[in-house]
Order: C-alpha cells, then sequence, then structure tokens
C-alpha cells in the first residue's frame, strides 16, 4: 500500500446498501448505534450515510479511517457482528463493500467552498 517510511494511507469504506421496504426507520436507527460505537474505535475519522434520490431503497455509507490497520482493527473487534447484525438484517443480500486507499491530492485539488 505504501512505502517503507511512509506514513499509513488513510481509507475509505464504502458499502453500496439497498434497504428492505419498510425497514428504513429501523435501518437508520440500528446505524447510528453502529456510528456511536465507531466514532470511539481508534483511527475512525469521519463517516456519512447517504440515501440515493433515484432510489429511496439505494443507500450509500462511506466511512473514513486513518490506516487499513485500524479499519481491519474495528471489523476484528469481537463485538463487531453481533453490533452490525441489526442493521444487517434491514438490508438485502445484493450489498458490496470496498475499502479504498486514499491518495495524495495534487497541488490542483479543489478545496470545497464555505459558506
Amino acid at each position: 500500500m505504501t512505502g517503507e517510511n511512509a506514513a499509513p494511507a488513510r481509507v475509505r469504506v464504502v458499502r453500496l446498501l439497498r434497504v428492505r421496504a419498510g425497514r428504513e426507520a429501523e435501518f437508520v436507527e440500528s446505524y447510528q448505534g453502529v456510528l456511536e460505537r465507531a466514532v470511539r474505535s481508534p483511527g475512525h475519522l469521519r463517516e456519512q450515510l447517504c440515501r440515493s434520490v433515484d432510489d429511496p431503497a439505494q443507500w450509500l455509507l462511506t466511512s473514513e479511517w486513518e490506516s487499513f490497520e485500524a479499519i481491519k482493527r474495528w471489523r476484528t473487534d469481537p463485538d463487531h457482528a453481533t453490533l452490525v447484525a441489526p442493521m444487517n438484517a434491514c438490508l438485502h443480500d445484493d450489498r458490496w463493500t470496498g475499502v479504498f486507499e486514499i491518495m495524495p491530492e495534487g497541488p490542483g485539488a479543489r478545496k470545497p467552498r464555505r459558506g
């Protein structure tokens, strides 16, 4: 992933999910429980949950971590499976997850506008 002397690369986890009809509120509530625990996990930086405008059953969940090792610790925590089970029970099986190394921004990278 990175060179031997380089700082560990931050990673972004991207999950594309389909929530079962009528389970949206339960999904969001259970996600909030997972989020409360995730923000206390070492290396967790930020998280965002989005719902598709075109297909309300489709959701996008992203999280950013200081390193691949940080997300690996979160995923292998003994309580992780129990914690995410209620959220996953609201989902269809056709979900997708990817873990991506965040590349350094170049000198021409646009900064978000404020205000």
